[in-house]
């Protein structure tokens, strides 16, 4: 078999300010909402041993997010959480109290009521939205960009968005929806993208893909691993 050629990283530590943003407390407030949701479920950590032998490995994992809250992706877990921290942003309160339970509740009516978020995607993440919007009493726009298919139009429709294929790209679109957020009573926008002046909602986002990492440490410790050497993301 071929050796594998790799260098260690010798680079010295910088103390990046925004490295707390995925601090192990905001990962675990992160794990504690999508816990309080009935559709959450701990996602598969596939041992792939024989690629493993194959490859020289001490030990192959493949965390398998097919099964995450029955939508075939990860994306949920970031607009979610993104959505559950804005509202407890605006009622001045932490996120650790929106749990699945009072942010479905008359009470959440009475303090909150309804915002309309707004996303562009080319499927994944919009469904994401989508799909928390509508299990949470909130509203969503979603726009896709010229050569969105069907099927994924479809799923996100299906949660009751309001969904749309543009005649542009991407990037015009997240233009579009963000123009759209201004301009609409409550509307915000929740992308997973990030640009000048706009960060605070894409670093919430990504708190909530931390689920996926609480989850797969927790899992290789059940499986002998203390600490992997690589991880692929």
């Amino acid at each position: 078999m071929e050796q594998i050629k790799w260098a260690a990283n010798r680079m010295p530590k910088n103390g990046d300010r925004q490295l707390g943003v995925m601090s192990l407390e905001n990962v675990a407030k992160a794990r504690k909402f999508h816990r309080s949701f009935p559709q959450y479920s701990v996602t598969p950590l596939a041992r792939l041993d024989n690629m493993a032998a194959q490859l020289g490995l001490g030990g192959l994992f493949v965390k398998d997010e097919s099964y995450r809250f029955g939508l075939n992706a990860f994306k949920v877990l970031g607009g979610s959480f993104a959505m559950a921290r804005y509202i407890a942003q605006q009622l001045g309160r932490d996120v650790s109290e929106m749990t699945y339970e009072y942010l479905t509740s008359q009470k959440l009516r009475d303090e909150f009521g309804q915002a309309t978020f707004f996303t562009a995607t080319d499927g994944n993440h919009g469904r994401g939205v989508a799909w928390a919007a509508n299990r949470l009493g909130q509203k969503a726009v979603v726009h896709m960009p010229k050569g969105s298919t069907k099927a994924r139009f479809d799923n996100i429709a299906a949660e009751g968005a309001k969904v749309t294929i543009e005649k542009v790209n991407y990037d015009d679109c997240v233009r579009m929806a963000a123009a759209e957020a201004a301009e609409t009573p409550r509307g915000v926008v929740v992308q997973d993208t990030a640009w000048e002046g706009y960060e605070e909602i894409p670093a919430w986002i990504m708190q909530g893909y931390g689920t996926m990492a609480s989850e797969a440490a927790e899992q290789l410790k059940e499986a002998g691993v203390d600490r992997p050497t690589h991880i692929f993301v």
